[in-house]
């Protein structure tokens, strides 16, 4: 009995600090969905580069506190001296985010998956022979990250996030940089 009355306060004295702790712990969402403006910078094999513009919007589920896994879904498209391209992009895999600071949540990915592009002359025609639209898919890879701030709510703001993306298209190899910011809902 006597060791009980001692164990009892010792473990309040002990536990204290959990409970004081677990007080203060940021919000973490279980579930995030973003959508926003993209703008993609290509560069190819030969050296040329261009940018396209277009549209992201992923859902990021919670596995762990700190883990989630992220399916992104883009679309970009453009046109450079009459040719048109056009690229849509599937990429999946795990988002770390360390939810350090209440109204700010910083996080970095990987990701692999899918990209589709196509690319042909708006004019159908250039120096007098035709050019056929060219059209493939290709493994896609991507890192990157970004950073959600919190206006009110659930409602955030992604002010930027930047991936590095590599793909294999048509026998060029495509590396770009792919901006993105808009509006994230943390449910």
């Amino acid at each position: 009995m006597r060791k009980i009355k001692t164990l009892v306060p010792l473990l309040l004295i002990l536990g204290f600090p959990l409970v004081a702790c677990s007080q203060s712990v940021p919000f973490v969402p279980k579930v995030t969905l973003f959508g926003g403006y993209t703008i993609v910078r290509n560069q190819f094999n030969s050296g040329s580069t261009f940018n396209i513009n277009g549209w992201d919007a992923s859902i990021t589920g919670k596995v762990a506190p700190w883990v989630g896994m992220v399916a992104d879904f883009s679309s970009q498209y453009g046109v450079r001296s009459g040719e048109q391209e056009k690229q849509y992009m599937a990429l999946f895999g795990p988002q770390f985010s360390p939810h350090v600071l209440h109204r700010v949540i910083p996080f970095a990915h990987v990701l692999v998956g899918v990209v589709h592009g196509t690319t042909g002359f708006t004019t159908g025609t250039t120096t007098g022979y035709s050019i056929p639209i060219i059209t493939g898919n290709a493994f896609a890879t991507a890192v990157g990250g970004g950073i959600d701030i919190k206006i009110f709510g659930p409602l955030w703001i992604r002010p930027i996030q930047a991936d590095w993306i590599h793909a294999t298209l048509g026998g060029d190899h495509h590396t770009q940089a792919r901006i993105a910011a808009g509006i994230a809902l943390h449910l």
